[in-house]
């Protein structure tokens, strides 16, 4: 009898820089000749707590750290045909500390920007949630969960 197994559901930790004015801090990322921004975070390890790896990815990236993480909410993308499906756990870093701001070990972390609303349209941008990200720049809570249309 064939078993048929389901794709691997990616957990990519995303964590929220906002500043006093409403922008966020994002990553930005040249991979493949193609430039795209990110909230700051990425794949959880397999037996890492959330938390764990949000402080290890805010780290990796830009060498922040932070007090504590506040949860925000989980989006997730399903592509149409199946082959992916990636979940976003979405947290407020606690009390960052940004003494040492720079680009971290992630090779594809090309630079960061910090992005007010004004800026975003347009802009690649995943996992692609602009009302969301508007919401959260105005310090607005979001929905818990939320599935997103699928942006390849």
């Amino acid at each position: 009898m064939t078993q048929l197994l389901a794709p691997a559901i990616r957990i990519r930790v995303t964590i929220l820089l906002r500043w006093e004015d409403g922008r966020l801090l994002f990553v930005r990322h040249l991979k493949e000749g193609r430039r795209y921004w990110l909230l700051p975070g990425g794949g959880q390890r397999p037996g890492e707590p959330l938390e764990a790896a949000a402080r290890r990815e805010l780290e990796e990236e830009l060498r922040v750290t932070a007090g504590a993480f506040r949860f925000l909410g989980l989006r997730e993308s399903i592509a149409p045909e199946g082959g992916r499906h990636i979940q976003f756990p979405l947290f407020a870093a606690v009390d960052p500390d940004f003494s040492r701001l720079a680009v971290g070990d992630d090779p594809r972390v090309e630079g960061f920007d910090c992005l007010g609303p004004d800026e975003l349209p347009g802009r690649p941008i995943f996992p692609h949630f602009p009302d969301d990200l508007a919401r959260l720049m105005r310090g607005e809570p979001i929905t818990p969960f939320r599935t997103l249309p699928w942006v390849p």
